[in-house]
């Protein structure tokens, strides 16, 4: 993707369960920081890949934005964040209202106002689908699979692995549908192969990619849910070329078929 700033959807469609009020993504680029504090009439939710910043809430606190940190900001609350001037970041955004987001919040699903650094890295594969299409009668399922986005993030503080074994994390998990090489994450992580497995099972407890795969399978599964695609889109978007390898792991996985996952789920 070019540097820049993106908008995947501005003012959607209003439902029953809320509104989208701003979405997009800013690639290696300034994020158009706001220097004076400010209020936003829904939840602000932003996801940062790469890069950092600071967070300022109008009670006075400052706190570092690292990369794989979600800042949760609740309507109405004075905040700004962004980079240092002339400092670029790559990052995920959405402004949402609605009961669907404030049930989230009442269950302690939103957590604000700041940055809560994640326990495993979001998929921008999965929220740049949600926005995949403009069709108003999707509106709702595309909702449900912001949700369904966070849901399954935990959104909860946690401790994290090593540097080097995090960095992994992110670098296994950024793009779900290119192939990856093991050997050449362990290398940009700067670790021999077998050091960088051993530790990443230790700290993570999984394998490299089973942990990666586990990711694709989630994110399948979530637009199975809430999503009009069909299989054989899904499957590509995570990267399956071929439709039957990805309903027999996926099969392999929850225990049915993607299809019959699909028609229980509704």
């Amino acid at each position: 993707m070019q540097p820049g700033i993106r908008l995947l959807m501005v003012d959607g469609p209003q439902t029953r369960l809320g509104q989208v009020l701003l979405a997009g993504e800013v690639a290696d680029a300034e994020p158009g920081t706001y220097t004076e504090l400010r209020t936003v009439p829904g939840w602000v939710l932003s996801y940062v890949i790469d890069g950092s910043g600071t967070y300022r809430h109008g009670d006075g606190r400052q706190e570092p934005i690292a990369p794989g940190t979600l800042t949760v900001v609740a309507p109405g609350e004075l905040h700004t964040y962004g980079t240092s001037p002339g400092e670029r970041w790559t990052e995920l955004f959405a402004v949402v209202t609605g009961p669907l987001f404030t049930t989230l919040a009442d269950v302690g699903i939103l957590v604000g106002n700041g940055p809560r650094p994640q326990r495993t890295p979001l998929s921008a594969t999965v929220f740049r689908a949600v926005f995949s299409t403009r069709r108003a009668t999707a509106a709702e399922h595309q909702l449900l699979a912001l949700a369904d986005w966070l849901v399954d993030a935990g959104m909860t503080t946690a401790s994290t692995p090593s540097d080097p074994i995090e960095e992994a994390r992110v670098l296994l998990t950024a793009d779900l549908q290119a192939p990856v090489n093991l050997h050449e994450v362990a290398a940009t992580v700067g670790l021999p192969y077998d050091t960088f497995r051993r530790r990443f099972v230790t700290e993570v407890g999984q394998a490299p990619l089973a942990y990666r795969n586990g990711h694709r399978l989630r994110g399948a599964a979530s637009l199975l849910r809430t999503s009009t695609m069909t299989v054989r889109q899904i499957a590509r978007l995570f990267g399956f070329n071929d439709e039957y390898h990805f309903s027999r792991r996926f099969h392999a996985h929850f225990g049915v078929p993607p299809s019959e996952y699909r028609r229980a789920a509704r």
